[in-house]
């Protein structure tokens, strides 16, 4: 990853409908290339008994840093914390019974 910190602020979290929002604080780029950034995130069932994880992520970019580098850097964090996730339950199914 780009960065090696990153604090989060919980904005809202319900159980039953499997989503949450919260906002990027401190790390990630905060204050060298990003002034905010949250992410929504919803897990919804499919059709083939498994699960779809929908994350829509919004960043307000410092003057100056170019849009195309710094989302596509932070896309690629939050599909990888995603992956990493998915591969240790789908190795570890005890961790989540």
């Amino acid at each position: 990853m780009p960065f090696n910190l990153m604090k989060e602020r919980l904005e809202f979290i319900d159980i039953d409908k499997c989503e949450c929002k919260s906002t990027l604080i401190e790390g990630g780029g905060i204050g060298t290339a990003i002034e905010t950034a949250t992410s929504h995130i919803k897990v919804e069932s499919a059709a083939n008994g498994g699960s779809v994880v929908k994350v829509e992520s919004t960043y307000k970019l410092l003057p100056g840093v170019e849009v195309n580098d710094e989302i596509t850097k932070a896309k690629d964090s939050v599909t990888a914390i995603f992956k990493a996730a998915e591969a240790y339950l789908i190795a570890n199914p005890e961790a989540y019974n």
